[in-house]
């Protein structure tokens, strides 16, 4: 299972083939995971957008945190005069 995108659309697409579990886990690497035929298409692509999300969410979390981080720093180089 990837994400795929074409002419601006995203699209939640499967390969046949896959190259094997990670570390004994079914966990997405970028946007590929690789999901055991049980779990079915929607299990899988539901998996897959949650970790996408929530790894998206740290990332804007942090950046955030460094964001403001980086104003404070500059309003006090600001006060240097």
């Amino acid at each position: 299972m990837y994400l795929h995108q074409d002419k601006g659309k995203w699209y939640i697409l499967s390969e046949p083939k896959s190259p094997g579990l990670v570390k004994k886990e079914y966990l997405p690497i970028g946007n590929r995971l690789v999901y055991p035929k049980k779990w079915g298409r929607k299990k899988a692509a539901e998996v897959l957008l949650h970790a996408l999300i929530t790894d998206s969410q740290k990332v804007c979390e942090k950046a955030n945190e460094r964001l403001s981080y980086l104003d404070t720093l500059q309003k006090e180089v600001e006060g240097w005069d």
